[in-house]
């Protein structure tokens, strides 16, 4: 290690690190006379370096020495007190003090809208006799509801933010003559047709369309495709430390660091796990 990346990493054990977000990586602890020395001043070293990204946004590679099976929690705890948006940790770890974790709040509902409606692209339907559902609670996705007009004549949406997709319903009469339905009720999910909905336990049990999402549900009635890996532009995926997940690293991209090509990346594939 050079002499910069050691001050510095002597540097955050004394001041709050404010950054927005960061991976972490275990690195096992370096032996010898020299390194119990180092350690008696300065305890273990956690390594930061800093990754540019477009429009002058970032985010750190956190590197934390593990030694027989432990890392230094608190001193981490301590060093990214600050810290916005929280750490990814690599997958599998579990930590024994609480550790703000990064948490991705919409990248999951972009990424199967993206991918649902390249299906529907490839799918033969006649749009006359196409119901299609989009379940939407947040109201993330609500600029995008557009992007499902020529698949189908009739369009709902089930979201707790009715006022953002109200505002839509109205130019999508205006500007296609197509009415969308907007309620706040799970109860108006229709029994058939296309739903596409990030999480399926929103799905009643009753669906007899095809479902589309995120999370492996299998339904007694319905049709269910889920995503599977992911398909990204650009060359981000090398930026992913080894150990940590693929889709939450690139949701922090998205999410934190306003990556906008990002916003247009899919699930790898959709597989039919139905019935």
């Amino acid at each position: 290690m050079n002499t910069a990346s050691f001050f510095f990493s002597v540097h955050i054990a004394f001041y709050e690190v404010i950054f927005l977000f960061g991976t972490v990586e275990l690195y096992e602890r370096e032996k010898g006379l020299k390194e119990r020395l180092k350690r008696a001043f300065t305890g273990d070293r956690i390594i930061t370096e800093k990754v540019s990204l477009p429009e002058n946004e970032y985010f750190y590679r956190i590197k934390v020495p593990v030694h027989k099976g432990k890392i230094p929690e608190e001193r981490l705890k301590r060093i990214t007190a600050s810290l916005t948006d929280g750490l990814i940790f690599p997958e599998g770890f579990k930590s024994s003090v609480q550790i703000k974790s990064y948490s991705s709040s919409y990248f999951r509902d972009i990424l199967l809208f993206n991918s649902a409606v390249s299906r529907l692209k490839k799918s033969v339907l006649n749009p006359a006799e196409t119901l299609i559902t989009l379940i939407d609670k947040k109201g993330v996705l609500h600029t995008e509801i557009g992007r499902l007009v020529s698949f189908a004549g009739e369009l709902k949406v089930i979201t707790d933010n009715r006022r953002a997709y109200e505002a839509q319903a109205k130019r999508l009469m205006e500007e296609y003559g197509i009415s969308l339905f907007v309620s706040d009720k799970l109860s108006a999910i229709p029994e058939k047709g296309i739903i596409i909905s990030c999480r399926s336990d929103t799905v009643p049990v009753y669906f007899k369309g095809l479902l589309i999402t995120g999370e492996k549900r299998l339904l007694p009635f319905a049709r269910v495709l889920t995503g599977e890996g992911i398909k990204i532009r650009g060359c981000y995926e090398s930026l992913c430390p080894a150990g940590i997940n693929l889709t939450d690293f690139i949701s922090a991209l998205c999410e934190v660091c306003f990556v906008k090509e990002l916003r247009s990346s899919e699930y790898e594939k959709l597989v039919d796990i139905s019935l």
